[in-house]
């Protein structure tokens, strides 16, 4: 019984190691400006990366963290009960004012 579970242990980590070795020189190694280059949020950067950063991405993430933490919110409703409603309501409140925000401010609009 040790005898076949040492077996298998050895044979998987032979296995193992000869596919990396076989993988590692059979690949195929470029060394392009694309394969070597930073790759910004779908867009070349030029210059320094610290410049080339669209705070729209940024936003666009924070909204999504926001929709996450509603579907959350969600879950509470199934306890139904005055606290939760009310929690709801207010981040419903909180979410639609920071969504008008963007808005009228026009951060939703997509301009790289």
């Amino acid at each position: 019984m040790v005898f076949n579970l040492l077996f298998v242990v050895l044979f998987a980590l032979f296995l193992l190691l000869m596919l990396y070795v076989m993988n590692f020189f059979m690949s195929v190694k470029k060394m392009d400006l694309l394969k070597v280059g930073a790759f910004e949020s779908g867009f070349l950067s030029i210059g320094k990366i610290q410049n080339s950063f669209s705070i729209h991405f940024f936003i666009m993430m924070l909204m999504f963290v926001i929709f996450d933490l509603e579907i959350v919110m969600f879950l509470g409703l199934l306890i139904s009960d005055v606290s939760s409603v009310m929690s709801f309501l207010m981040l419903m409140l909180f979410i639609f004012g920071g969504f008008y925000m963007e808005w009228y401010y026009g951060k939703l609009i997509w301009v790289v």
